[in-house]
């Protein structure tokens, strides 16, 4: 949270203001009648933190998708390194595969510890290897943060222009404009009171729901493909571009599905040199779609 008076403009450009509200389990009960009837247009959901998901996101889904508001995510991260930021990501992925958000996922560090106990270079390199493990999943990533954050803790030369920005920046009500800019498309503006919940208010300022009409996740795409929905050869790549989806990135994972291996098999990989060792090991694992830990396991039992 960081506050601010609010200072009167004298001269302002008009802009595109979208009421939204950011929920989490906070707001268990909250009613969406009531969210619709007080204007709201998009709610920025909790996917999850750490590598948990959130209790109430499939039901603030499905109440977003019943009352015809718009929704995208956000990542609250405890995460200590950037493999455990790449972590992060791929449990949220996980979570949300399945679901067409049409506003991005957000990238959320705020924790203390680390504050004290990382470098910006550090947390930089956490924020742009979530986004992009976001990115390539077929989402919109973004960041979530403070001003404060932004001019001492992060590179925001590396961030900004580079992913969408929600600027966590309160000030006496949403009339009150914030005085730091870096671009963002998002803000939340402070403290709202929606049928009797408190919850974060924020404005956006560009229509992700038009802008960005709701896409289907490479997933989903892999699946249609192996359904034989897309054709084939060149005409598939044509109708998947054409369509404005990463023609690579969906063959890629179609691939992956049809070719894949069994974890005996690739644990022989494994220790046969061919995955790499660490943190280059799990990276190329998970990017083919195996899960790590499973295959770990399998190699430290055929290697006693």
């Amino acid at each position: 949270m960081y506050w601010s008076s609010c200072i009167s403009v004298r001269k302002r450009r008009k802009m595109m203001k979208i009421k939204g509200v950011d929920l989490s389990y906070c707001q268990e009960g909250i009613s969406f009648p009531v969210l619709k009837q007080a204007g709201v247009r998009f709610a920025i959901i909790r996917a999850g933190f750490s590598t948990k998901k959130d209790v109430t996101m499939d039901k603030f889904v499905v109440d977003c998708k019943k009352y015809g508001i718009n929704y995208g995510f956000y990542w609250y991260s405890y995460a200590m390194s950037v493999e455990q930021a790449q972590t992060e990501a791929e449990k949220c992925i996980e979570v949300i595969k399945n679901l067409s958000p049409t506003y991005p996922v957000f990238f959320d560090m705020e924790e203390k510890k680390q504050i004290d106990n990382l470098n910006t270079e550090i947390r930089t390199k956490m924020v742009i290897a979530f986004c992009e493990k976001i990115r390539q999943a077929g989402f919109k990533p973004g960041v979530y943060a403070n001003p404060s954050f932004m001019e001492n803790y992060y590179d925001k030369s590396r961030i900004v222009g580079r992913y969408d920005i929600w600027l966590a920046h309160w000030t006496n009500s949403p009339d009150c404009p914030s005085g730091f800019s870096y671009g963002q498309t998002m803000w939340q503006w402070g403290l709202d009171r929606i049928g009797g919940y408190d919850v974060d208010g924020d404005i956006c300022f560009t229509d992700y729901g038009k802008k960005n009409p709701v896409k289907k996740t490479i997933e989903q795409l892999a699946d249609e493909v192996l359904a034989s929905k897309w054709d084939n050869g060149a005409e598939r790549e044509r109708l998947l571009t054409a369509a404005g989806y990463d023609y690579n990135a969906v063959q890629k994972r179609v691939n992956e599905k049809l070719y894949r291996k069994t974890t005996d098999e690739i644990a022989v990989e494994v220790i046969a040199g061919l995955w790499g060792n660490g943190a280059e090991r799990k990276e190329k694992l998970t990017e083919a779609g195996y899960d790590y830990s499973e295959v770990q396991r399998k190699v430290n039992q055929m290697i006693k």
